[in-house]
């Protein structure tokens, strides 16, 4: 919060620190201008928002952030690092085995329990599992502030200039994230069998859904940044 003084009775008035535009002094009643407007504002939170066809980058990301918030939600119960053949599995919530059709699942904390030697990969799956988490969250924050976007610009959705700024700038970001979160979960598990195993049972390796992930997740912060060339 900021206090100033109205400029008519030199009342002190407080405020928002992000606040601007016209206020009414609740003292004297008067109407007075305070604070400045952000300098990077989104064209669809102001006027001469493009109401013109979609362009294909944009069309295509709008595609590719979507399916990236499928693949992460499946991602979530799907083996990112292989084993034998995809007998032995790891995934964010823990190991999976696979064998003539019967398979079992065990969590994170019960495979301290039951194997010692396993202790690396149990703390690097701990940590995987809460950045695929945050992988998903951003994931889904994008694809909202990117719905938002959409609806301001054709008119059914009024939102507050503060509002559209940070929706407008916290894409890059939340693109970003997801990206970098499931790239680093990957990274951890990966190395976590590799010194847990070390090559007793067959070399660890990514699973063709986790190479497909990442893919997605690399193209989508690519068009995202095509996006933000082609709003400059």
């Amino acid at each position: 919060m900021v206090e100033i003084l109205c400029p008519h009775c030199e009342e002190e008035i407080a405020l928002d620190d992000s606040a601007f535009g016209e206020f009414e002094c609740p003292h004297c009643e008067n109407e007075f201008e305070w604070g400045e407007a952000p300098k990077t504002r989104p064209r669809s939170a102001g006027e001469g928002a493009s109401n013109g066809p979609m362009s294909g980058v944009v069309a295509l990301s709008h595609a590719v952030h979507a399916l990236g918030v499928l693949l992460l939600i499946i991602g979530l119960f799907s083996d990112w690092v292989v084993i034998l053949g995809g007998i032995i599995g790891f995934g964010p919530f823990g190991m999976s085995l696979n064998y003539f059709g019967e398979s079992a699942t065990i969590g994170w904390f019960e495979m301290s329990t039951f194997f010692e030697d396993m202790m690396a990969a149990t703390i690097a799956g701990v940590l995987f599992m809460v950045l695929a988490i945050i992988a998903v969250i951003s994931q889904i924050i994008h694809v909202v502030f990117r719905i938002m976007l959409h609806m301001t610009e054709s008119g059914s959705l009024e939102i507050s200039m503060e509002m559209a700024y940070r929706v407008y700038n916290y894409r890059w970001i939340t693109s970003l994230t997801a990206l970098v979160c499931s790239v680093a979960g990957y990274l951890l598990i990966q190395i976590g069998t590799l010194v847990s195993l070390g090559g007793e049972v067959g070399f660890s390796r990514p699973s063709l859904f986790v190479v497909l992930l990442i893919g997605v997740l690399g193209g989508q912060v690519y068009l995202m940044h095509q996006e933000r060339l082609m709003e400059q």
